[in-house]
């Protein structure tokens, strides 16, 4: 296992949730497969080919390790920062009275929203006003969307099926950075970050690495010939998978109703449900938040 190197700072409220270490990421296929849950029913966990999963050894960080990811409040940025906290309580009082968590599949969810018109304007506003509170520039809502309960990582490229697939042929594409059109790695920490939001029933957690892409880069560039090696914003992460696959993962639990903002073009990441068995819903906006 390698050791970790200052970058991304952790931020945690009096009441965040668990954090976590490993040491590094592993191959999809040199691990045994893990079953995601659906409506009660298990399937097997399938990959895209490149996808690196965290290995499964987590445990409490050492002071040292807790030390350097730890926030300090020193430089802090939205692009270097990963926060977690609670949601507002007039925001939870609101979502407990939708009641998502007695729904069983995304259709549920969204006809929820469907049916509670007026309660949902009244979350929307409160929203407003929470994120007004810790934005540093304009936000828009990106999405609303479910993930399947004990699946070890969550991101899928397609969420549609085609004509005579089913859930079981989903493939998860791993840990990865999020990326929008016209980012490079040098510009990846201008393009703000993510609050994502946990409205199920149960914690899930965010998988992070605490390196910008720029700290990624420099680190592939001493391995590699990058005059050979054209590194980029699309294969950054296949390149670092492989060249170190013992560098450490965190993993920062998100409870219900809590919420966490990560820069997610700027760092390895994934979230996972793993341990869970309710479907796991979360709500998405994009800005440039900080706390």
């Amino acid at each position: 296992m390698k050791k970790l190197k200052p970058g991304i700072k952790i931020y945690s409220d009096h009441n965040g949730g668990t954090l976590q270490i490993n040491s590094g990421v592993i191959h999809h296929s040199q691990q045994e497969p893990n079953e995601f849950i659906f409506r009660g029913e298990r399937f097997l966990q399938q990959y895209e080919p490149e996808a690196h999963l965290p290995k499964r050894d987590w445990r409490t960080p050492d002071p040292q390790e807790y030390k350097i990811i730890k926030g300090d409040h020193k430089n802090k940025k939205d692009y270097n920062s990963v926060f977690t906290g609670e949601l507002p309580e007039n925001i939870r009082r609101l979502f407990t009275e939708l009641d998502l968590g007695t729904a069983t599949s995304e259709e549920e969810v969204f006809g929820k929203f469907r049916q509670n018109k007026e309660l949902v304007d009244q979350i929307n506003i409160h929203i407003n006003e929470f994120l007004q509170q810790i934005s540093l520039a304009p936000f828009r809502f990106m999405s609303l969307a479910t993930n399947y309960a004990n699946s070890e990582i969550v991101s899928l490229n397609r969420r549609t099926l085609s004509e005579g697939q089913s859930i079981a042929d989903l493939q998860f594409i791993g840990v990865h950075k999020d990326s929008s059109k016209n980012m490079t790695l040098h510009t990846a920490h201008r393009f703000g970050n993510r609050i994502t939001f946990n409205l199920g029933k149960e914690s899930r957690y965010l998988l992070v690495t605490n390196l910008s892409m720029r700290q990624a880069y420099h680190m592939i560039k001493r391995e590699i010939d990058l005059k050979e090696n054209d590194v980029n914003n699309k294969n950054i992460t296949s390149y670092f998978m492989k060249l170190f696959p013992d560098y450490p993962m965190l993993k920062i639990e998100h409870k219900p109703h809590h919420f966490y903002i990560a820069p997610t073009d700027n760092c390895f990441h994934d979230g996972s449900t793993l341990g869970s068995t309710s479907l796991d819903i979360v709500m998405i906006y994009l800005g440039k938040f900080l706390i």
